[in-house]
């Protein structure tokens, strides 16, 4: 039994380390149950899995303590089978995390894989959300480990369902920072498909974010109150919370992060 475990835990693991394209139609309905409904026109059915190194990755959680200023970090390779980070047999990667604001259960880049904006790096996936908490949830980010309190970017879908881009502009360091006016792109509908890529390059960021056959792009640089701080970013997605109504579960599919 010991054996056969450890063989369905290599086989799982095996999954996570591919990026998934999408669901073909001959799924069970066991499965179709714990993954998301695909449009099987855009499906092309030559396309293959690529491989994603996930080695740079971490999972950082507050499922554990409880406590949003309490995360515990795992290397994501590592994690499969948890109330808050599970594998499925068809790939899907399902993230979920506690209900009060500020909890949060999310994929990033480890420490000493930040890199200018000036290099080519680019994170993209598909995922759906169930439900969006009542204050929206942030669901990707730019980040910055120079000693601010906050991202410079995040990805969210905020309480009126519109994603958003929002984009720190003062004061990064402090308690308290004045925001860019948010990028109002498509209009998201609770358990539809989204899709996020972000590239960074050329000291700039570009974002192309899609859903219900919208597509919204833009391209934003740090304002100068950026200019004090190393110029080493990383990316994050997952499920950071801003409501305290639900807990907020995602599944996700063909993530990637290409350098």
């Amino acid at each position: 039994m010991k054996t056969s475990k450890n063989v369905l835990k290599t086989y799982k693991r095996s999954i996570f380390y591919l990026t998934v394209l999408f669901l073909v139609a001959s799924c069970s309905t066991e499965e179709s149950s714990e993954d998301f409904e695909v449009d099987t026109a855009a499906v092309d059915a030559t396309a293959t899995t690529i491989d994603v190194d996930f080695g740079n990755l971490v999972v950082e959680t507050s499922w554990i303590s409880g406590d949003k200023s309490d995360r515990d970090t795992f290397t994501a390779g590592d994690v499969d089978g948890e109330e808050w980070m599970d594998i499925y047999t068809s790939g899907v990667v399902m993230m979920t995390c506690l209900s009060p604001d500020g909890h949060r259960t999310e994929l990033k880049e480890d420490s000493g894989h930040e890199s200018s904006l000036e290099t080519y790096k680019k994170m993209s996936y598909t995922a759906l959300l169930e439900e969006v908490p009542e204050h929206g949830i942030t669901v990707a980010q730019i980040h910055n480990r120079g000693g601010v309190k906050r991202p410079w970017i995040r990805v969210y879908i905020d309480s009126d369902n519109y994603i958003k881009i929002k984009a720190t502009a003062t004061t990064p360091d402090e308690d308290s920072s004045t925001y860019d006016d948010p990028y109002v792109g498509p209009k998201y509908t609770d358990g539809d498909d989204f899709s996020v890529e972000i590239i960074t390059d050329n000291g700039e960021a570009f974002f192309e974010i899609s859903t219900d056959g919208s597509t919204y792009t833009k391209t934003l640089s740090p304002s100068s109150a950026w200019d004090d701080y190393d110029d080493d970013f990383y990316l994050k997605a997952g499920v950071y919370t801003e409501g305290d109504n639900i807990k907020p579960k995602m599944k996700m599919s063909n993530f990637s992060i290409e350098y």
